[in-house]
């Protein structure tokens, strides 16, 4: 290794201890705003939740409903496991 070299590695330590010993602090009222956004993530997940499960009760609960009239299944009927001969 040449002088430059030996002489390039230290300054570049040295830059790098400077940067290494700077810790940035937290911004102000982080944990604040974490728990805002954390919130606001929950409650825009359970809004999701509950417009999927209300389409699906409100559409196509009625829409199956319907498809298993036309095959001649009653949905409301009284299920009995047994058969109509006995």
């Amino acid at each position: 290794m040449s002088i430059d070299d030996l002489h390039d590695e230290d300054l570049a330590r040295d830059l790098l201890s400077i940067l290494h010993d700077d810790a940035p602090a937290p911004p102000d009222a982080l944990p604040d705003r974490t728990i805002r956004k954390v919130q606001a993530e929950l409650t825009s997940r359970d809004l999701i939740d509950l417009t999927t499960f209300v389409f699906l009760m409100r559409f196509c609960a009625p829409l199956l409903d319907l498809i298993a009239g036309f095959i001649g299944q009653d949905p409301r009927a009284d299920q009995d496991r047994r058969p109509n001969d006995e």
